[in-house]
């Protein structure tokens, strides 16, 4: 189970990554930056917020799934309604 929270966890800090490089570079060309500068400081920044999120996001998303594990059990245990 730890397995699939550590894809979970890679993926979400990729996808929260990707979106601290768009508004970091945003800025930094709203701001009157260079291209080369703005996509620098936006590389940067995405890769600390990757760094950052995943330690971060690992025990949120193992929370998430071991409730839903829990969910699903409980509705397997439980019978059908309408079946007697």
């Amino acid at each position: 189970m730890n397995v699939g929270t550590d894809e979970l966890s890679r993926a979400a800090a990729a996808y929260a990554a990707c979106l601290v490089f768009v508004v970091a570079f945003l800025v930094a060309t709203l701001t009157g930056s260079s291209g080369f500068t703005a996509t620098l400081r936006g590389g940067i920044a995405a890769f600390v917020a990757f760094l950052v999120a995943r330690p971060l996001l690992r025990p949120l998303l193992s929370t998430i799934v071991a409730a839903m594990v829990r969910d699903q059990a409980a509705k397997a245990k439980k019978p059908p309604e309408g079946a007697e």
